[in-house]
């Protein structure tokens, strides 16, 4: 048996052990943190926040373009969304290249409460990240990487 292999017997192991559901326990209390912290901070939810930070990055967006790049739940931004343009926080206006689509864009409002949140949220980032060396990032970022690859491998033969 090659070294990377796993012995099966690791397999009859308590559900507390399993990958899958510490990768999920440890998804679920970083969501609920960071749901708090932009609550208290800027009264908005997580999906607004995420939505923020795609425009942030990569300027005016379709929804269309945000599910592509990072695989949120199109309903669930779609309903951000609608919420987002109805509260003044973004603005939505036909694309110029395809009429059927709408671009998304930070509205004043919008960026002002984006600037509430940015400071907890990137204080929060940055404790996370300090409390691993940088060789632990490097091993986290890689693992990951591989458990995404072997989901999408997965998927595929599905």
């Amino acid at each position: 048996m090659a070294d990377s292999m796993l012995d099966e017997s690791i397999l009859d192991m308590p559900l507390e052990q399993m990958v899958t559901f510490r990768v999920s326990r440890l998804h679920a209390k970083m969501s609920a943190q960071a749901s708090n912290i932009l609550k208290n901070s800027a009264g908005i939810s997580l999906m607004q926040w995420r939505v923020f930070v795609m425009l942030e990055t990569h300027g005016k967006l379709t929804p269309a373009a945000i599910v592509r790049r990072t695989e949120l739940d199109k309903g669930q931004l779609s309903r951000a969304i609608k919420g987002m343009v109805n509260a003044g926080l973004i603005s939505s206006a036909p694309s110029e290249s395809d009429q059927r689509a709408h671009v998304i864009d930070f509205t004043e409002k919008g960026l002002e409460v984006f600037h509430l949140a940015r400071p907890h949220m990137r204080q929060r980032q940055t404790r996370l990240l300090n409390s691993m060396t940088a060789a632990e990032r490097e091993a986290l970022f890689g693992a990951m990487e591989k458990l995404d690859a072997v989901v999408d491998e997965l998927e595929a033969e599905q």
